[in-house]
């Protein structure tokens, strides 16, 4: 018996309808797949054209390092270098000539710049709990540079007993079969006795550089200069640095006389591992090219004077935090 022809048409349509929806389906998803590879592929090429811009960011800091150098025997925090230069277009910081033989402007584009230079000796060197061997003589750890961090510790409401484990650590992994060396402040982690929320803590105050450095006087905070001056508490670094801002240190000797009128009671002051001058700066960048957002951060050296003045970037990379909200 043959089914009714009604039955049969219904079903051809039900089988057309279905067809029509699989193909359908099937385009969407062709569609939907296309779009998310070119917007893959989009944000590939941001991305790399907002790393190519990284360049950027250190040269201007270079440029501004270097200008202050021949302008200042000093570093304080009045100067130009230690102005952050807010968000701006690509276009004012390279010259529109300049943007024109890139292949920004030819998409159209003119990414967004940020950068700001920080003293890096504006914090406590965790190098300088070391003393390096030098003619014959091995290394050993720095009775001063460990005083210091003690103080710093304490005053950060930190255990200071911590201050003689990392000497120690820092000292062993100057050997060649010793621990993997303090490359950063998260490296802290390796030395027992320090938690992430130390870490988090101590962040802002230390850093690590590539030598033994002094702290500089004109740009440390309360914290870190307190911890650098021998009996003086972090309310009269206070006091110090709001006179500092009034006029820079000039020299050790400076410092002294006007530690006189902060706390006249303090001894004289001897060896302390201050000066008005830095070799190295930390530089923080962000780049917007788009929907692609970049940072940057880069460690820069700079040495001698006059001819002599010369300028190296000892590492660049992209923080795992943002440096700024």
């Amino acid at each position: 018996m043959r089914p009714p022809r009604g039955s049969q048409r219904g079903a051809a349509v039900v089988t057309a309808l279905l067809v029509v929806a699989l193909c359908v389906t099937l385009v969407t998803t062709m569609f939907v797949q296309q779009q998310t590879a070119t917007r893959a592929l989009e944000a590939r090429r941001l991305r790399a054209q907002a790393d190519a811009l990284r360049g950027t960011v250190v040269d201007w800091a270079v440029t501004e390092l270097v200008e202050s150098a021949r302008e200042s025997a000093v570093d304080h925090l009045q100067q130009r270098w230690a102005r952050a230069r807010p968000q701006a277009l690509l276009s004012t910081w390279v010259g529109g000539q300049v943007l024109r033989r890139a292949t920004f402007e030819q998409n159209g584009q003119d990414p967004l710049i940020s950068a700001a230079i920080e003293d890096a000796q504006a914090r406590f060197n965790l190098m300088t709990l070391v003393t390096a061997s030098e003619g014959g003589k091995p290394a050993g750890v720095r009775a001063s540079g460990t005083a210091l961090y003690r103080r710093l510790l304490g005053s950060l409401g930190i255990d200071s007993a911590l201050a003689g484990p990392t000497a120690d650590y820092m000292l062993r992994s100057l050997q060649p079969d010793g621990p993997l060396p303090i490359a950063d402040v998260a490296g802290l982690l390796a030395v027992p006795g320090y938690s992430r929320e130390t870490v988090e803590r101590l962040t802002p105050y230390v850093v690590v550089l590539p030598a033994p450095t002094s702290v500089n006087m004109n740009t440390a905070g309360p914290e870190v200069l307190a911890a650098s001056i021998p009996g003086i508490t972090v309310s009269q670094a206070r006091a110090l640095v709001a006179d500092r801002e009034r006029a820079w240190f000039r020299s050790a000797g400076d410092l002294e006389l006007r530690l006189k009128a902060i706390a006249p009671a303090l001894p004289e002051a001897q060896g302390l591992l201050v000066e008005a001058r830095s070799q190295y700066f930390l530089v923080h960048g962000e780049i917007r090219n788009g929907r692609a957002v970049r940072r940057v951060e880069a460690l820069i050296q700079r040495d001698g004077i006059g001819v002599s003045l010369r300028t190296s970037v000892v590492w660049l990379r992209e923080p795992e935090v943002p440096w700024a909200d």
